[in-house]
C-alpha cells in the first residue's frame, strides 16, 4: 500500500484578516510557534508520506510561496487557476495520483488545521487506510468537547474497526452546523462527532464516486487528463476549472454515497477557524487576555491582541479582538467577528482601501 498525502493549500483566511491577505493567507503564517500551518501540516504526515509522497494544491498565483515554505518537488505542487471549492481540488489530485500509481492511497489533508498528538494522528491515519483498502471512504471525526455551532457533525454508528479509544465507525449520516440546542443534544447523546474536513480514500476509489455524483465534472477531468504532458496542459486545465462547479467533497460525495466510514479520532484538532482559536492555544493570564506582541494594558480582561510592531495600548475594555498588522489594524467585539466577511466587502468597495486586503 502506497499512501500519498493531498494537501488542500486554498482559502483566503478572511477571517484572519488583517495578518492574513489575499497574497499570504493564513496557511502561510506562523500563527503558532515559529512554524506555519502548511510547514506544520507537511512535517505532521511525513514519516508516512515523505515530502516526495506529497501533493500540494494551491492558488496558482501561491505555488512561488508554497516553494519558499516547502521545499517540495514543482511536479508535486498543483496550482489552480481559481477556487472551485474542495470537490475540484480533490478530483484534480486524485486524478494526478492514479495515473502516477493506479493502487495509491491518498489522505487529504488541509493545510490550515491545527493538530497535537502527532502519534495518535498517525495511528488514526494507517487505521483509515486500512479501510481505504477496502473501497471505503473515509473520514475523520473529531469527538467534541463543546456544543460548537461552527462545524457540521458526523451521526455515527456500529463499529466496524478498531480497538479501545481508536475505532471506526458506520456514519448513519452528516449533519449540517446546527443551532445552540441540537449543539447541546448532540454532545449529550454522545454518537455525533465533529466534521473535521479530512479524509482517506483510495485515489481510483474517489474517482468511482465522483463519476457516479459529478458525472459532467468527471468527464471534464478525463478530458483534461489527455492534455497532461502536453503544450495544451495549462490552456485545458484553465477550460476545467472556469466550468468546474463550485461545490465541497462533503456535498458533492459524502453526504450521498454509501460506503463511508468514520473513524473517531483520539488526536486534539482545531480548524483555526478565526481569531478565537488563538485563546485556545495560546498562554491566557490572569485576566483572560492572549496577547502576542508589544502590549500594555490596565482593566483590560478577556481580550485577544496580535501585533506585529509598535505597541498597543488598552483601557477599560473587554472582550475584544484587536491585531496590529503591517499597514492595517483591526478591533473588533468578539461576539461580531462572524461579520468580518462583510466588512472586507465593504473595505474592497473602496479602490484606495482595496489594497490592505
Amino acid at each position: 500500500m502506497s499512501i500519498h498525502a493531498v494537501i488542500l493549500c486554498g482559502g483566503r483566511g478572511e477571517r484572519f484578516w488583517p495578518k492574513s491577505r489575499r497574497n499570504w493567507p493564513k496557511q502561510f503564517i506562523p500563527l503558532y510557534g515559529s512554524r506555519t500551518l502548511i510547514q506544520e501540516t507537511s512535517r505532521r504526515i511525513a514519516p508516512l508520506c515523505p515530502v516526495k509522497r506529497q501533493l500540494f494544491v494551491t492558488p496558482v498565483e501561491l505555488v512561488p510561496l508554497l516553494r519558499r515554505q516547502v521545499k517540495v518537488p514543482r511536479r508535486n505542487i498543483l496550482g489552480e487557476p481559481c477556487g472551485r471549492n474542495t470537490a475540484p481540488a480533490i478530483g484534480l489530485a486524485a486524478l494526478t495520483l492514479v495515473r502516477r500509481d493506479p493502487e495509491a492511497v491518498m489522505v487529504v489533508l488541509p493545510a490550515d488545521h491545527l493538530i497535537t498528538k502527532r502519534p495518535e494522528f498517525l495511528k488514526a491515519v494507517r487505521l483509515a487506510a486500512q479501510l481505504a483498502q477496502e473501497n471505503l471512504l473515509v473520514t475523520f471525526g473529531i469527538v467534541p468537547s463543546r456544543p460548537d455551532t461552527n462545524y457540521g457533525y458526523v451521526h455515527y454508528g456500529a463499529r466496524i474497526a478498531g480497538s479501545r479509544r481508536l475505532t471506526a465507525h458506520s456514519v448513519v449520516g452528516f449533519r449540517e452546523k446546527p443551532d445552540s440546542a441540537t449543539a447541546q443534544r448532540y454532545l449529550a447523546e454522545g454518537t455525533y462527532l465533529w466534521n473535521s474536513g479530512m479524509f482517506v480514500w483510495r485515489a481510483a476509489t474517489i474517482l468511482k464516486a465522483l463519476h457516479q455524483f459529478l458525472p459532467e465534472f468527471y468527464l471534464a477531468l478525463m478530458r483534461f487528463g489527455k492534455a497532461i504532458g502536453t503544450e495544451k496542459e495549462q490552456r485545458a486545465l484553465a477550460q476545467l476549472y472556469r466550468r468546474a462547479p463550485v461545490i465541497s467533497i462533503d456535498y458533492a460525495v459524502m453526504e450521498k454515497a454509501e460506503n463511508i466510514a468514520v473513524v473517531r479520532a483520539t488526536f486534539d484538532w482545531d480548524d483555526v477557524g478565526s481569531w478565537l482559536a488563538l485563546a485556545r492555544h495560546r498562554p491566557m493570564d490572569a485576566a483572560g487576555n492572549v496577547t502576542t506582541g508589544c502590549w500594555f494594558g490596565r482593566e483590560t480582561r478577556n481580550c485577544i491582541i496580535d501585533a506585529d510592531s509598535g505597541i498597543v495600548a488598552t483601557l477599560g475594555v473587554s472582550d475584544l479582538v484587536i491585531v496590529r498588522a503591517g499597514d492595517a489594524v483591526l478591533v473588533a467585539h468578539k461576539t461580531a467577528l462572524d461579520g468580518i466577511k462583510r466588512l472586507l466587502e465593504d473595505i474592497a468597495s473602496h479602490k484606495a482601501a482595496r489594497r490592505l486586503l
